[in-house]
């Protein structure tokens, strides 16, 4: 997988992000290229309330999969479009490979739609974003390759000390001599996969260090994107 000339391009699927890119030469993560998954949340939130509208009424089977598959085609040319919209981001670098995730998630759209302790990204979303970045992708010429997922929301993209977080959209760093505080955890797990593309170029696993209260500012909250931090160069 290793190839010297390519520019790897680390993808995060998520569901706040839908996708978010940054390449393994890019300085810090301030950079990184971000798409919303609001939207396709949205439509799938509205989905699901609404088939669970038409199996309570009179509606017979064939009306309500009539209906799903028409739904389930919006939401694929929404995620055709964000995922042409990424191929277009990496098409400006030099040999680009978009780097993701090892995951092993099944796409399952009626078990989001029927089953009440499903999950929307690993039911249906994640699953199919990933599926549809690759075949996009293909019609751009552009390589997806895969690395494993472990710790890669977790580890800082810096010193590779597995860090905390204690909010959703947030990483922090507890390493000390880590010029990393605070971190967006889209943009950092983005960072971190096109790092491993690279075997020489990926973070080192370490014990995060001891961390005594005063040692670190208390987090603020992270109501949105992230704003670059000065300490993060």
């Amino acid at each position: 997988m290793d190839n010297p000339d390519r520019t790897p391009i680390g993808v995060d699927l998520g569901e706040y992000n839908l996708y978010t890119a940054c390449p393994a030469t890019m300085p810090d993560w301030t950079g990184a290229y971000r798409i919303s998954g609001d939207e396709i949340c949205a439509h799938l939130d509205d989905l699901r309330e609404r088939v669970a509208v038409l199996l309570a009424s009179d509606s017979d089977r064939d009306t309500v999969v009539a209906y799903v598959r028409q739904r389930r085609a919006e939401l694929l040319e929404t995620l055709d479009g964000a995922a042409r919209a990424l191929c277009e981001y990496a098409s400006a670098y030099d040999r680009p490979v978009l780097v993701t995730e090892d995951n092993h998630y099944e796409p399952d759209l009626w078990a989001w739609l029927t089953d009440p302790d499903a999950h929307r990204g690993t039911a249906w979303l994640l699953a199919m974003a990933h599926l549809r970045l690759r075949a996009v992708a293909a019609e751009y010429a552009v390589e997806v390759a895969t690395v494993p997922e472990t710790h890669s929301s977790q580890e800082c993209h810096r010193c590779g000390v597995i860090g905390d977080r204690p909010q959703d959209k947030t990483l922090r760093c507890p390493n000390p001599d880590c010029r990393v505080d605070r971190v967006h955890a889209d943009y950092n797990a983005a960072k971190v996969l096109a790092q491993r593309y690279h075997p020489g170029q990926r973070c080192t696993y370490r014990s995060p260090p001891p961390v005594t209260p005063g040692e670190r500012p208390a987090l603020v909250a992270d109501g949105g994107p992230p704003q670059p931090q000065p300490d993060d160069a």
